[in-house]
Order: structure tokens, then C-alpha cells, then sequence
């Protein structure tokens, strides 16, 4: 029989550690369990396996040539270094030379563009690594948004200011890194492209235009 007398054995740290740290583990264990579904909740709704088709811009043959002598024609006189009025783009005029200017061809089935007023909104299919994202490396962002452009010490930025998925926002800890991402990264790195951007003053939304202002000494 056991003496009542006897003092009950005290379990050591060892015990308490080994109790704490099972627990810690759990809690810890149902933390990635959570946000594990989570994420894939997130993979499963706001991406996609594949990219979804965007719309084309609607412009005659008549009226490509038109947009590519005016746009050549400013292009020109910026190089030459010849005064020229600022060169102002419509929606279908911007989406038709993303479609067909070589120096855009990274933009080309992944930017749908619209001018309204003085903002720049527009459709877009994006591969989520190329937006540092590699965690969803072969998924898709497919959605709208609300895009700001300008010209900074010669480089051209776009940045998404917004962006809309199956009619909900990006949470913003994914909106945050892409928001920082400049979209047109690619063009600047052509040597080009840089050399015509670098000719420029200014580039800004106005008007339901895009318009690309020449510097008045070149």
C-alpha cells in the first residue's frame, strides 16, 4: 500500500517543457492548418489556371494606317529633335498599337485598356510570377482595375492602383506587392524604347486621352 504519508512525486521542467512545447506546436500546427486553407481559398477564388481572353480594339484597316503614320510621324520629329504637338490617344488607338507595336509585345493578351475622363482603367490577364508572386507560379490574375501612369526621369510607369476579381478587391496584402510592381519594367529595359521615353516630357490621362508630351528642347 502506499504510505498517505508519502508526498506525491513533483513532475520536473522537463515535464512543463515537454507540456509547452506540445502545445506550442499545436497552436502553431492549427496557425499553417489555417492559414493553409486559407491561401488555397484565396489560390482557388482570386486566381486561375489559365489566362482569360481579352477583347481586341476595333479599328479599320484605314484606320491602323492612319494611327501608325501619325504615331511614326510623332515618333519622328521627337527623334529629330523638331518641335511637334503632343500626340493624343484614344482607347481603341492605345489597345491597337499594344496589339501591333513590337516594343509592347510583353503587354499584348495581358492589357485591355479605357480611357474615361482622366483615369486609366483597364482588363487584365497577368501571370502572377512575373508580378513577384512566385508562390503562385502558373496561376492566372484575371480581373479589372484602375491603373496610374506617368514618366519619371525617362522611364515610362504604370502601376495598378486597384484591381477587381469576380466582382471582389484584392486583399491588400497581395494588392501591396503588385501595387509596387511597375507593369511596364520591360519596356524601359528595351534600349529603344529608353532612348524615345527619355525624349519625352511628360505623359498623362486627360480628356478620355492618353496624352505624350515631346520635351520643347530635345
Amino acid at each position: 500500500m502506499t504510505d498517505p504519508g508519502t508526498p506525491k512525486q513533483r513532475r520536473g521542467c522537463l515535464f512543463y517543457g515537454c507540456l509547452s512545447g506540445t502545445a506550442c506546436l499545436l497552436i502553431i500546427l492549427v496557425a499553417f492548418l489555417i492559414g493553409l486553407y486559407q491561401l488555397k481559398k484565396m489560390l482557388n477564388f482570386y486566381t486561375d489556371a489559365g489566362p482569360t481572353p481579352l477583347p481586341t480594339a476595333h479599328l479599320s484597316p484605314a484606320e491602323m494606317d492612319q494611327l501608325k503614320q501619325r504615331i511614326e510621324t510623332f515618333q519622328d520629329a521627337v527623334r529629330g529633335g523638331r518641335p511637334t504637338p503632343p500626340l493624343a490617344l484614344t482607347s481603341d488607338e492605345i489597345n491597337a498599337f499594344i496589339q501591333t507595336d513590337t516594343n509592347l509585345a510583353r503587354l499584348k493578351g495581358k492589357l485591355y485598356v479605357t480611357v474615361e475622363g482622366d483615369r486609366l482603367k483597364g482588363q487584365v490577364s497577368l501571370p502572377l510570377d512575373e508580378l513577384g508572386l512566385r508562390i503562385f507560379r502558373g496561376r492566372y490574375l484575371n480581373g479589372s482595375g484602375i491603373f496610374a501612369i506617368s514618366l519619371q526621369k525617362g522611364n515610362l510607369v504604370v502601376n495598378a492602383e486597384t484591381i477587381v476579381v469576380k466582382g471582389k478587391p484584392l486583399p491588400g496584402v497581395y494588392m501591396d506587392k503588385i501595387r509596387s510592381q511597375n507593369l511596364a519594367e520591360n519596356l524601359n529595359a528595351n534600349p529603344r524604347a529608353s532612348v524615345g521615353l527619355n525624349r519625352l516630357q511628360e505623359i498623362h490621362i486627360s480628356d478620355g486621352k492618353l496624352i505624350v508630351v515631346p520635351k520643347l528642347e530635345q
